[in-house]
């Protein structure tokens, strides 16, 4: 699925500080910016799920043009960090809208699992930022490497699921609910959580560096690419369960 490869690729890149006369980027604009863009997801997400439950004909579609939309975005976006102001609030309500459809999805097979999933994300959210602020990770260079590997090895394994499936060939371990699967998908979730302490440190470090105040923006898009990975895995990781019992 193309949102899970969303990986806050934004973050990774260097930044200039800011002009003289130029306001600088603060934590506070950035919080302010990352509760917007949760906002506007969470109110397109709510949106799209009571006007799809009402028009299932437009579910796959929603999703579909959701997730590939999102995609052209988030891209723009990387490369092109100036256009995080006006995109980034457009990214939050297309990707919205297919979050809410993947979620119908879920809650039609397992009810409670959305909600389960949505109190999972905001909880490991919030344990990463506490472990991140008391310093009981370290966001070292040897960190980051192994993040961003961990990150690259998720991409190319559902990069080849997805092409195999496109020939009726599944992976073993990336379907089902097998205890190799529900293993790996445990480690994906892992691996997007700790993609969150390295936003948590970016967003720390451009605002000790005195960057811009554009970039609050890019950095509170970076964030909730981040949380709407985790969410999905999240919420893959608990259908899985359920699909044991």
């Amino acid at each position: 699925m193309a949102s899970r490869f969303k990986v806050n690729p934004a973050l990774r890149r260097g930044f200039d500080t800011a002009r003289v006369g130029e306001r600088p980027m603060t934590k506070s604009g950035t919080m302010s910016k990352i509760f917007l863009l949760l906002a506007l997801v969470t109110a397109s997400a709510g949106g799209s799920w009571f006007f799809l439950a009402e028009n299932q004909g437009l579910l796959f579609p929603a999703l579909i043009g959701g997730l590939v939309i999102g995609l052209i975005l988030a891209l723009v976006i990387t490369f092109k960090p100036a256009t995080a102001p006006v995109l980034s609030p457009v990214y939050a309500i297309v990707e919205g809208v297919a979050v809410g459809a993947l979620s119908l999805m879920f809650e039609s097979m397992y009810p409670g699992i959305v909600g389960k999933a949505v109190v999972a994300t905001f909880v490991v959210a919030f344990a990463m930022w506490f472990v991140y602020s008391t310093g009981m990770i370290k966001v070292t260079q040897r960190f980051r490497s192994a993040v961003t590997a961990a990150i690259l090895s998720i991409f190319v394994l559902y990069a080849v699921n997805l092409i195999l499936s496109l020939f009726s060939i599944d992976l073993p371990f990336m379907t089902g609910s097998s205890p190799l699967a529900i293993g790996i998908q445990f480690v994906i979730v892992i691996v997007a959580s700790l993609s969150l302490v390295m936003d948590f440190d970016f967003i720390s470090q451009q605002v000790r560096a005195g960057a811009p105040k554009s970039m609050e923006w890019v950095a509170a898009f970076g964030l909730i690419v981040t949380i709407i990975w985790l969410y999905i895995e999240l919420l893959d990781l608990l259908y899985r369960l359920a699909a044991r019992d």
